[in-house]
């Protein structure tokens, strides 16, 4: 009879060692998932507010500013805006392009003449 018992013990201890194992890795291999979900999820939001930002730089070399201090483009997941201020000649425009509900935020200084 003692034999048996320490057999089902070996048994008990194995199946809970395996148990342990097994949760650890895949706990890793979601984490890992959903780390790398995230990566993709701001580099794809990086690439959209690039595109908002050399869109609304090429729109501002093509305006008049001469009495335009703020200029803004209203969009739904994306804060864009541009400050705009005249030095002599030239304007200097700060552009700025931010995600709503994410942190990611791009800015450009740009000149006109």
């Amino acid at each position: 009879m003692g034999i048996q018992k320490m057999k089902k013990s070996y048994t008990l201890l194995i199946s809970i060692v395996l148990i342990t194992i097994f949760s650890f890795l895949a706990i890793s291999i979601l984490e890992t998932k959903a780390l790398r979900s995230s990566n993709l999820s701001n580099q794809y939001l990086y690439i959209q507010g690039k595109n908002h930002l050399d869109f609304f730089k090429s729109y501002i070399k093509t305006i008049d500013l001469e009495d335009i201090s703020n200029l803004e483009i209203k969009d739904d997941f994306f804060d864009i805006y541009a400050k705009i201020e005249k030095k002599d000649s030239i304007f200097v425009i700060d552009i700025f392009v931010k995600a709503k509900d994410y942190d990611i935020s791009l800015y450009e200084q740009v000149t006109k003449n």
